[in-house]
C-alpha cells in the first residue's frame, strides 16, 4: 500500500520503492512525478506546473478547488458545476503503475495532459504497441522521437495484461496503447488506456501526452489511463 500525505492543497502518494506522485486539488491535476532510476537517482519527470485537466474543452473546472478525499489506493477529487459533476482518482502502485481514473455525469469529455521534461527525458522515443496503430516514421528513421505530433488509435479487443501487476487490465478494458523509451535516462513507460486515442506532441521544454475520455451512451463518462514506469536494462 502506498503512503499518502497532505500538505495544503497538494497530496503526495509514495510507494515502497520511494517513487512519488504529487497531485493538487487546484484543478485536480498532477504537479510532480518522481522516479528513482536504477542508480537510485531521483528523476523529476514532469515539467513544473505544466500538466492540466480539461473538462468539456473549457477551463471552468481547472480554475476551482476540487474536494479531496483520501482513499485506500490513492486520492479522489470531486467537483460539480451546475448539472455537471466529475471525479478523478489518482493512485500509485508498488509496481510503479500510475493510474488515472475518470468518472463524470453530464460531461462529454475529460482530457488529462501530462507534460514531461526534456531535461529528465531527452530524445524520447514514442512507439505504438497496437496492431495497425496510426503512427508514422520521422525522416525514415527506425526510432520515433517526439519531434512532431503523433497519435495512437486503439483497436477494440486488443489488451495488454501483466498477471504480476495488481491492476486488473482485462476487467477495466485497458489496452496497451503506446510505449515511451528514453535510452539516455534508461526509463521506459508502458501506457494502457480505455480511451480511443493517445496523442503525443512536442512542447516548449519537453513533450506532452494527452488522453481523453468520451461520454458513453448512457450519459455517464468512465475512463482510465495507466502509466507503468520501468528501468531499462
Amino acid at each position: 500500500m502506498a503512503s499518502i500525505k497532505q500538505e495544503g492543497s497538494v497530496w503526495t502518494i509514495r510507494n515502497t520503492k520511494g517513487n512519488e506522485l504529487k497531485v493538487t486539488s487546484d484543478g485536480a491535476r498532477v504537479v510532480s512525478m518522481r522516479f528513482r532510476d536504477k542508480n537510485f537517482k531521483n528523476l523529476f519527470l514532469l515539467k513544473d506546473d505544466a500538466s492540466t485537466v480539461t473538462v468539456d474543452g473549457g477551463n471552468d473546472f481547472a480554475n476551482i478547488a476540487w474536494q479531496a478525499e483520501k482513499l485506500f489506493e490513492g486520492v479522489k477529487f470531486t467537483a460539480q458545476i451546475g448539472e455537471k459533476s466529475a471525479t478523478i482518482i489518482y493512485s500509485l502502485s508498488n509496481d510503479n503503475e500510475i493510474s488515472i481514473r475518470y468518472e463524470a455525469t453530464g460531461i462529454d469529455d475529460i482530457s488529462t495532459q501530462l507534460v514531461f521534461s526534456a531535461d529528465a527525458l531527452p530524445e524520447i522515443d514514442f512507439r505504438a504497441c497496437q496492431k495497425g496503430a496510426a503512427w508514422e516514421k520521422i525522416d525514415g528513421a527506425k526510432n520515433y522521437p517526439v519531434t512532431e505530433p503523433a497519435e495512437v488509435m486503439m483497436e477494440v479487443g486488443m489488451f495488454g495484461y501483466d498477471p504480476g501487476c495488481p491492476i486488473d487490465y482485462l476487467e477495466a478494458g485497458l489496452k496497451n496503447a503506446a510505449n515511451l523509451f528514453c535510452d539516455a535516462a534508461s526509463v521506459e513507460f508502458i501506457i494502457y488506456a480505455t480511451q480511443n486515442a493517445i496523442q503525443a506532441e512536442p512542447v516548449d521544454g519537453g513533450f506532452a501526452i494527452k488522453t481523453s475520455g468520451s461520454n458513453a451512451a448512457d450519459g455517464k463518462l468512465t475512463a482510465q489511463t495507466v502509466y507503468m514506469i520501468k528501468n531499462r536494462k
